[in-house]
């Protein structure tokens, strides 16, 4: 009896932590990104597998006093591929996945959040997973100087042991922000690669939107992919694919029988409308939060991005 109720005690932990784990979805082929983020991305992958030439053999050790682990910063826009990127990265190192948003592992008790932190970590030992922090500057941001509260000292508490997680862990932590500005420095020097995701140029939104309109699509003759990226230069990649998926729901509808240059035009100024408001929102936060915190904010150090 002993025997079964400690096992099952052990399935019920391998069940917990699998339950996180997921194989990634995406490929680097099937993303499309500028020629700056390849090149950064294939000097991780070159970093990762000849890590210990680099830092031992060429000697930058001598400098670089990181963990055995890889940490690695995407930032820029949303919607311009970071997620799926990270999807991908482990992909290509032939490893699985384990995606993390902070609201997963806060706690509403004090020091509960700390020790969800360190099971994931452990998770990702286990199963050999990347770990993935989507909106990292959630967890990543600034600790706290005026402490009000057990809750302030229990934020603080968890941006402490992460940092010691992260010096400590032996495989690959990839954070996505589109604040980049929020970090905390502790944490940006750590990061051994800082990638940035720009919007995309003129081709690849070409490349964009003949991903995702397809050439089975019933298109109208004034419709073209040239037009569509010519037309387009402020959305992100992934405002191409919201607009893609709406121009779908209305052929499926009936609303329309092909797409034609005015049905797209309309869509896209509704996700501009849609943009617009949201930075109008953004920037009433923003402006409120720096109203009540008035406390000096110490500049990032440039030299420690890579």
């Amino acid at each position: 009896m002993k025997y079964q109720i400690v096992k099952d005690e052990k399935d019920r932990n391998k069940k917990e932590q699998n339950k996180f784990v997921e194989q990634p979805k995406w490929k680097l082929d099937e993303i499309t990104l500028s020629t700056d983020v390849i090149e950064r991305i294939e000097e991780l992958f070159a970093y990762i597998n000849n890590r210990d030439k680099f830092l031992y053999e060429w000697e930058y050790i001598r400098f670089l006093k990181l963990g055995t682990g890889v940490c690695v910063n995407f930032f820029g826009p949303p919607g311009t591929g970071k997620s799926i990127t990270a999807e991908a990265t482990a992909d290509r190192l032939g490893m699985n996945i384990i995606k993390i948003n902070y609201g997963d592992l806060e706690s509403e008790y004090v020091g509960q959040t700390s020790k969800n932190i360190s099971k994931i970590f452990e998770t990702a030992e286990a199963t050999k997973s990347l770990l993935f922090f989507d909106e990292a500057d959630t967890i990543l941001s600034r600790r706290i100087s005026n402490l009000s509260s057990a809750a302030d000292y229990g934020i603080n508490t968890t941006k402490s042991t992460l940092l010691t997680l992260l010096d400590k862990f032996d495989g690959v932590a990839i954070f996505a922000t589109n604040l980049l500005e929020n970090y905390d420095p502790a944490f940006l020097r750590r990061m051994i690669f800082n990638i940035e995701f720009p919007l995309p140029n003129f081709e690849m939104r070409l490349k964009l939107w003949q991903f995702h309109l397809s050439k089975k699509l019933p298109i109208a003759p004034d419709f073209s992919y040239e037009r569509a990226a010519d037309l387009t230069n402020d959305l992100s990649g992934g405002d191409i694919k919201n607009v893609a998926i709406k121009l779908g729901f209305k052929l499926l509808s009936g609303k329309i029988s092909a797409i034609d240059e005015a049905v797209f035009l309309t869509e896209i100024e509704k996700v501009r409308e849609i943009k617009q408001k949201n930075m109008r929102s953004t920037d009433c936060n923003f402006q409120d939060s720096t109203e009540e915190d008035n406390s000096e904010i110490p500049e990032l150090d440039s030299t420690k991005v890579s």
